[in-house]
């Protein structure tokens, strides 16, 4: 039986492996031009940046919207910004089917959001990132890299948008998928994995990010713990979603944790007996 250390330190290794790698891929912290609608019920185009302005039309969910980075930088020192449970987002000026206005930048998303009918992270990765080719020494990141010990299996996929799996399973955990994203923020990809088919029934248990710790049962009376946590701006009057954790028992333990790591976030599910 492994011990609870050497178990440990095999989950230190493997995030200290993605911080790693990321390091290694600064061209995929850089702005993207093209973003997606992240909220299932559309994001509104507004004609000012105001939420009381006009509304030129709804940008359904998936679908894309193009920004020019100047008019961005433009914005934010103008000091438009909005607030979206308690923290501080900005406003950007995008084109969508040649119609112009003004949307809020954390309902949108530069990675596509998933199809209706995906089930897990991986399934959605699958959906539109590429891999790399498999020589580190070409400067490019192994396509996979595998090891089994003490009856664990653990693989790795870097896609060429920056993105980066890690899947594991055997001994230890029945299962765990995690997936670094560059070029975003926690809130974004809260949005975004709330349409992941094994989490859908988890996210419609609790609708708003309250600060702190929440505790919530589903129609079986299962209970689910949420931690919420804020970190403070650059106003005081600001937070910024640093990470949310929830943790359930439906038969088995199970815990989905998006969090940052750096000018990264990832996105954690592990489930186990």
């Amino acid at each position: 039986m492994v011990s609870l250390k050497t178990f440990i330190h095999k989950k230190t290794w493997i995030f200290s492996f993605l911080a790693f790698v990321f390091s290694l891929n600064a061209f995929a912290q850089q702005m993207s031009k093209t973003y997606y609608a992240s909220l299932s019920e559309g994001v509104k185009l507004y004609e000012s940046p105001s939420e009381q302005a006009n509304v030129l039309t709804t940008v359904t969910y998936g679908s894309k919207v193009t920004v020019n980075n100047s008019d961005v930088g433009k914005l934010a020192m103008l000091g438009n910004s909005a607030v979206i449970n308690g923290a501080r987002t900005y406003w950007m000026k995008v084109t969508h089917n040649n119609v112009k206005g003004y949307l809020i930048k954390d309902n949108l998303a530069t990675i596509q959001p998933p199809k209706e009918n995906t089930d897990k992270l991986s399934d959605w990765l699958k959906q539109f990132a590429q891999p790399f080719a498999n020589k580190w020494e070409s400067g490019k990141i192994s396509e996979s890299l595998s090891e089994s010990e003490y009856d664990n299996y653990i693989s790795r996929q870097i896609f060429q948008n920056g993105m980066l799996l890690t899947v594991t399973s055997g001994y230890d955990v029945n299962s765990s998928e995690s997936v670094q994203i560059p070029n975003t923020n926690v809130f974004a990809v809260y949005n975004l994995i709330q349409h992941i088919g094994s989490f859908k029934s988890v996210f419609k248990l609790n609708t708003v990010l309250h600060e702190g710790t929440s505790s919530f049962k589903d129609s079986e009376g299962n209970e689910y713990k949420w931690e919420v946590l804020y970190r403070e701006g650059e106003k005081i009057e600001d937070k910024i979603l640093q990470s949310v954790a929830i943790t359930w028992n439906n038969g088995n333990n199970n815990t989905l944790k998006i969090s940052t790591l750096g000018n990264d976030i990832v996105v954690f599910y592990e489930t186990t007996l």
